[in-house]
């Protein structure tokens, strides 16, 4: 109640400054002539409902109404109406008062009433303020109605940003169960390190990944936690290789953004159809710029799902979370070889970490 009220007084202040504004310069501007400031004043003053009337029939009646929601026909009709209704007020003013009053000597109160020249002199100074008022009103309106589009847009994304993020959790869980199952299988001794592995990545996910943005070393801590999870399932039959440079610690980055590229080389580097399976993870950031290439081994008859596979939920998932996050600051490049598979992923963190 009272932000309305304030809010209501504001908008009172704000008219009587614009009419404030509109009578003092024309009553400088108009007075300048002949120096008769105050005969001018007292005119403006006079005229000044009949200015006032079609100024707010426009701006709360005609323009809700009619204009925002496009149905011009009525708008110009009534406005026409509108217009020739409040010159002839205005004219009519003139001619019985103002004349006779302050221009006697002139002789302008001879004219007919009807002489088309001084009503579309009244129309013009009737309609005067109303544009003005008009443009201002349409300023505002354009300017509220994109900051309230600039709003729902960046609702949209986060939205999206959540969800494609969800879809990462199960995904990942899905994969690493099936990890522990294999362990499980052979009865193995590494099985409870595997559960350990997997309760401190389900903690990350659960609490940590709440937040938007986390720093490149967090995300990294991650993949090397991946990355211990299945060197405990495929043990030597895998050779894997880690390198991180990092020279700024709180450069920061969308949780899990990275992770899809290595449950990808895992999937394809680690078959049991190759002989040497191997997979090389590297890091490197300098400058806010991010570089991070995961190339791994491939068996040579393997048909390797594109990124928009649907079966391919992870690679797809982040593709559309870089073009989120990152517009045309990144690039990513997936190059396949017969025998080979190598993602590289170029990120500008500069906005991002600012």
């Amino acid at each position: 109640m009272v932000e309305r009220i304030l809010h209501g007084n504001n908008r009172i202040f704000y008219h009587f400054l614009f009419w404030m504004a509109y009578v003092l310069f024309f009553t400088l501007t108009w007075g300048s002539y002949d120096g008769e400031y105050w005969e001018e004043f007292l005119q403006l003053v006079f005229l000044l409902p009949w200015k006032m009337i079609p100024t707010y029939i426009t701006l709360y009646y005609l323009m809700p109404k009619y204009l925002y929601p496009k149905k011009m026909g009525m708008y110009i009709v009534i406005t026409i109406i509108l217009a020739i209704s409040m010159a002839m007020i205005d004219r009519y003013m003139n001619w019985k008062y103002l004349y006779r009053w302050f221009h006697y000597e002139d002789g302008h109160w001879k004219d007919p009433l009807w002489y088309f020249p001084k009503i579309l002199n009244s129309m013009l100074r009737v309609y005067t303020p109303v544009f003005v008022a008009m443009a201002i009103k349409l300023q505002r309106f354009y300017y509220q109605k994109d900051k309230i589009n600039k709003a729902l847009e960046k609702e949209k994304v986060e939205t999206e940003l959540k969800f494609l993020k969800a879809q990462i959790h199960p995904h990942f869980l899905f994969n690493t169960l099936n990890s522990i199952y294999s362990l499980s299988l052979e009865q193995s001794s590494k099985t409870p390190d595997a559960v350990l592995g997997l309760s401190k990545f389900l903690d990350y996910m659960l609490y940590e990944c709440n937040d938007r943005l986390i720093t490149v070393e967090k995300e990294w801590e991650q993949l090397m936690n991946l990355v211990a999870l299945e060197r405990l399932r495929y043990g030597d039959q895998l050779s894997i290789t880690t390198n991180i440079e990092d020279d700024n610690k709180e450069s920061h980055i969308p949780p899990l953004i990275l992770l899809p590229f290595v449950e990808n080389a895992f999937k394809h580097g680690a078959d049991n159809l190759i002989t040497d399976s191997w997979i090389n993870i590297d890091l490197k950031l300098e400058n806010q710029q991010l570089q991070f290439m995961v190339e791994n081994s491939k068996a040579s008859s393997e048909s390797t799902e594109g990124l928009d596979s649907d079966k391919n939920i992870g690679l797809k998932n982040v593709r559309r979370r870089l073009d989120l996050f990152f517009p045309e600051k990144h690039q990513l490049k997936i190059l396949e070889e017969e025998d080979s598979f190598l993602v590289k992923l170029e990120i500008d963190l500069s906005d991002i970490s600012s």
